[in-house]
């Protein structure tokens, strides 16, 4: 009797121990799941406030707005004393490369390609210049030696810079291909040096021209009637010591020769500049108005070459021949027949 008693206690207390490990087990299988509930409900309140904030920012990230506002250049504190110090960021230098590197680096060599192809049709449509045939040997004085010194002054210290200066803005996209990466850094470094001390003597040299050679290039009727009538495509008509063209070529070359001397010597004196966009506007006037002067130089050394033969012993000799005067300047060599002199008389050319 007592031991059928014992057994269902017994029963029951092995179920209740087999009820309490099934629950101990349970217990620890689905308490390391709640981690993975866990993570996956923080994700999904995690997505539900960036789509929040994504709709309150428009799509815009607030800390690329930060730095857009940083870069419009706003002026801060800086315990730093000098110009533009108080700005974080200025974006005037971006905009400078992209006008650098873009319109001025683009447009401008196509500018020099377009004179050169014009020079050339002229001299092909035109055939060159009036031949003179064969000359008398007669001679009439034009420039004195004071003259000549000052127009080769400037015509090389002109050649010097033009190569130097295009060297510096195109040097990177067409010299480095030809020299390589260290025989342009050279020839860069040398450019520079050139182009900053081969300038200041170029500035006196323009002013002394534009003083020196003012009187005779005032203009007058007749040099209207001479480029209204196309002296300056091939036609000879009535001029005088200078004609329409010439007169136009000095006035270009005091312009853009005043331009060009000021904002070199400005660049030469950086701390001139209150900020960098002044000095970095200077830069891009001096290149496009150098680049431009340069071109329209193309047509006056074609027309004092090919363009019209026997002009290049103004510059040289100091004298022409009889037989140009009568073609390219009849008025003035009216006014100066009477000094004729053969050339083997090597007459003196001071005036």
């Amino acid at each position: 009797m007592k031991n059928q008693l014992k057994q269902p206690k017994t029963r029951n207390a092995l179920r209740r121990i087999g009820w309490l490990t099934a629950l101990v087990v349970v217990f620890a299988m689905a308490v390391p799941l709640t981690g993975y509930v866990y993570v996956a409900v923080a994700q999904d309140d995690e997505r539900a406030q960036q789509s929040q904030q994504n709709q309150a920012w428009s799509g815009t990230n607030p800390r690329s707005e930060v730095w857009r506002q940083a870069r419009q250049s706003y002026e801060g504190v800086s315990a730093v004393d000098s110009p533009a110090a108080n700005v974080l960021i200025s974006s005037s230098g971006e905009t400078f490369r992209q006008v650098r590197m873009g319109p001025v680096s683009t447009y401008l060599p196509w500018f020099l390609a377009f004179m050169l192809a014009a020079m050339a049709m002229l001299h092909v449509f035109t055939g060159g210049g009036h031949k003179l045939g064969k000359l008398s040997g007669k001679r009439l004085p034009a420039w004195s030696l004071f003259d000549r010194v000052l127009h080769w002054y400037v015509a090389v210290l002109f050649l010097v810079l033009a190569v130097t200066g295009l060297s510096l803005l195109f040097g990177r996209a067409v010299l480095i291909p030809v020299m390589g990466p260290e025989g342009f850094a050279a020839w860069a470094r040398a450019s520079k040096f050139i182009h900053d001390w081969a300038g200041p003597f170029f500035v006196v040299g323009v002013l002394v021209m534009s003083v020196a050679w003012l009187h005779h290039n005032k203009p007058t009727k007749v040099d209207l009637h001479w480029l209204l009538k196309g002296g300056a495509f091939g036609k000879h008509l009535p001029a005088g010591r200078y004609n329409g063209g010439q007169k136009i070529w000095f006035l270009v070359n005091v312009a853009a020769g005043l331009i060009v001397c000021i904002t070199g010597v400005l660049m030469l004196l950086p701390n001139i500049f209150e900020n960098r966009e002044l000095f970095q506007i200077n830069l891009i006037v001096h290149g496009i108005v150098g680049i431009a002067w340069l071109g329209v130089s193309f047509a006056h050394i074609y027309m004092a070459t090919l363009g019209a033969p026997g002009s290049v012993d103004i510059t040289t000799k100091g004298h022409v021949s009889s037989e140009w005067a009568k073609v390219h300047r009849s008025l003035w060599y009216e006014e100066v027949k009477d000094q004729e002199f053969q050339a083997e008389q090597k007459k003196s050319t001071a005036s």
